[in-house]
C-alpha cells in the first residue's frame, strides 16, 4: 500500500472521545491523513477545502445530523464522489438503512465500534481507494501521453498542411507568372504586328505617292506630304525604341547606373524636345521643379519616364489646354507631378494603364495614335529606381501622373 499516506480520511463526530479514539486506531493502522469535525457544518468547511478520500460519518449530531450532512456532500459536484461509512448507536433497521443509502452512504458502523471490525472495513475501502487511485494515475497518465503524441501529431500535420500551402501557393503564384508571361508576349507580337506595321504602311505610303507623283504636286502638297513622312517615321521610332526597352527590362539587359542627377535640368532638355509637339497644339507646359531638386537614379530612365509622361499629357490635352510639372517633398521622397486639362482617363481604365496584357485603344485630341507601351516602361523603370507610380483622373477634367523618386540630401555638384 505504497499510495496509502496520499489518502486522507475525514471523521465527523460530535463527541470528543469518539473523535479521539477512532483517530488514534485509525493511525495505529493506517498512514492515512486525518481530518476531524464535530458537527455537519465543519465538515462541510472541510471537504469544501480539502480533497478528502473517504468520510466517517456520526448519525445522531445537533443542528445537522448525518444523513443530511451526507445528503449535502452528495449533491456538491466537487464532492459528490466521496464515499461515506455511517456511525450509528442504532441497530440498522430495514428504513435506516434506506435513508442512509438515500442520502448517498455506502457502508455502516455501529456503536461501540469494534476495532477489528472498522480496521477490516477500513482497509477494504483503502485498498479500493488505493486501486482506484493508481488506476486513474496511469489512466491520466495515458491520457496525457496519447494527447502529447496527438499534439505533437497535429504539430508536424499543421506543418505539413503549412508547406503544402507554401507549395501550392508558389504553384499558383508560378502559374499566375506564367500567364502573365504568356499574355505578355502574345501583347507584344500584337504590337508589332499591328502598332509598329501602321506608321511604317503610313511612310511606304505617302512616300510612294511623292515617288509617283512628285513632278505634279506644288511645294505645299510636299510639304504636307513630307510631314506626314516625318510625323509617322517619328512615331514607329518612338514605338521601336519603347518595345526594345520593354524587352530589354524584362530579360534585365538594361544596365542600372545610377547617378546623382538634377530634375529640373532633366526636365528642360525633355520640354525642348517635345516643345514642337505642344505648340502645334498650342498648350502651354510648364516646369515648376524647383532647380535644387535632386535625386540618385539612372538618368536615361528617368529622362524616359519625363518623356513618355509629358507627351502623353501633351496628346491628351485639347487644344489651348495646359500642362503643368512640379514637385513635393514628403518623408525622404521626391514626388513628381506631371498634371493636364485633357480629356481624362475612366476609372475602369486606370487600372489597365501599366499592364502589358490588356490594352486601352484611346486616340489623342489630334487624332494620335498610341499603344500604352510607355506607361509600362514608367512603371519598370520608377520600380527599379526605388519609386512607385500612381493616377489620378476625372473625365473632361484631366489627369494626375505622379511619382516617387528618393530625396537626394547630401551630393556634391561638379
Amino acid at each position: 500500500m505504497d499510495k496509502l499516506d496520499q489518502l486522507k480520511i475525514l471523521i465527523v463526530d460530535d463527541n470528543p472521545n469518539n473523535l479521539f479514539s477512532l483517530t488514534e486506531l485509525i493511525k495505529e493502522n493506517f498512514p492515512v491523513k486525518i481530518y476531524e469535525a464535530n458537527s455537519g457544518f465543519e465538515a462541510l468547511r472541510i471537504i469544501n477545502e480539502q480533497s478528502i478520500d473517504l468520510c466517517l460519518m456520526d448519525v445522531q449530531m445537533p443542528e445537522m445530523d448525518g444523513f443530511e450532512t451526507a445528503r449535502l456532500i452528495k449533491t456538491r459536484p466537487k464532492t459528490g464522489h466521496i464515499p461515506v461509512i455511517f456511525l450509528t448507536a442504532f441497530d440498522p433497521n430495514k428504513m435506516l438503512m434506506e435513508k442512509g443509502l438515500h442520502a448517498g452512504g455506502l457502508d455502516y458502523l455501529t456503536k461501540p465500534i469494534d476495532d477489528v471490525q472498522i480496521v477490516h472495513m477500513l482497509n477494504m475501502y483503502l485498498r479500493f481507494l488505493e486501486r482506484e487511485r493508481n488506476i486513474n494515475s496511469e489512466l491520466e497518465e495515458k491520457v496525457q501521453s496519447r494527447t502529447s503524441e496527438l499534439q505533437n501529431s497535429n504539430r508536424k500535420l499543421k506543418l505539413e498542411i503549412e508547406e503544402r500551402k507554401k507549395i501550392e501557393n508558389a504553384l499558383l503564384e508560378s502559374e499566375k507568372k506564367l500567364q502573365e508571361a504568356v499574355a505578355a508576349k502574345n501583347q507584344f507580337f500584337s504590337i508589332i504586328a499591328h502598332d509598329l506595321r501602321n506608321p511604317f504602311n503610313a511612310v511606304i505610303g505617302f512616300s510612294n505617292f511623292l515617288k509617283e507623283n512628285l513632278a505634279e504636286l506644288d511645294k505645299k502638297e510636299i510639304d504636307e506630304y513630307t510631314g506626314y513622312i516625318n510625323e509617322s517615321a517619328n512615331h514607329a521610332f518612338v514605338l521601336l525604341n519603347n518595345l526594345l526597352d520593354w524587352a530589354r527590362s524584362q530579360t534585365n539587359m538594361i544596365s542600372f547606373n545610377p547617378e546623382n542627377i538634377n530634375i529640373a535640368e532633366i526636365i528642360d532638355s525633355t520640354l525642348s524636345i517635345l516643345s514642337g509637339e505642344a505648340i502645334k497644339k498650342n498648350i502651354a507646359v510648364s516646369n515648376k521643379v524647383d532647380e535644387k531638386v535632386w535625386t540618385i537614379a539612372d538618368k536615361n530612365m528617368i529622362s524616359a519616364v519625363f518623356r513618355n509622361l509629358i507627351s502623353n499629357a501633351i496628346k491628351f490635352t485639347n487644344f489651348g489646354g495646359k500642362v503643368s510639372i512640379f514637385s513635393n517633398l514628403s518623408g525622404g521622397f521626391h514626388e513628381f507631378i506631371i498634371e493636364d486639362t485633357g480629356v481624362g482617363i475612366k476609372k475602369e481604365d486606370i487600372g489597365k494603364l501599366f499592364r502589358i496584357d490588356t490594352k486601352i485603344y484611346t486616340t489623342g485630341t489630334a487624332m494620335e495614335t498610341g499603344t500604352g507601351l510607355g506607361l509600362i516602361l514608367c512603371r519598370e523603370f520608377i520600380g527599379k529606381n526605388g519609386g512607385e507610380i500612381f493616377v489620378e483622373s476625372e473625365i473632361g477634367k484631366g489627369s494626375r501622373f505622379k511619382f516617387s523618386l528618393p530625396e537626394l540630401t547630401n551630393y556634391d555638384i561638379h
